[in-house]
């Protein structure tokens, strides 16, 4: 397990269990959608999380990163058409080689 795992150095992880919305509940229809709160990303002074239109864990996972990170602004995106292609905010926001 991932909260059992130490750093190179030795130091123990800290893990934090963000839980995803309720499939029932968010916009998407897709069975292949990706929703997971877990895909952020930061950028400047905030954190870009995803909203998937469950209110319920959408609020929850932004007070969780907020809790988390309490000098960046959380902010929340409809990230519908990422997750229908499996993806999330971090996974398009990572930097590409040259060539």
């Amino acid at each position: 397990m991932l909260s059992e795992s130490t750093s190179a150095n030795g130091i123990p992880m800290d893990t934090m269990r963000l839980q995803g919305p309720d499939y029932d509940r968010i916009r998407s229809t897709d069975p292949d959608f990706l929703a997971s709160y877990a895909n952020f990303s930061f950028c400047n002074g905030a954190v870009i999380s995803a909203h998937f239109g469950d209110q319920r864990a959408d609020t929850a996972a932004k007070t969780t990163l907020a809790r988390l990170y309490p000098d960046r602004v959380i902010e929340q995106l409809n990230i519908d058409r990422l997750g229908a292609g499996g993806g999330g905010i971090h996974c398009v926001t990572q930097q590409q080689p040259v060539r």
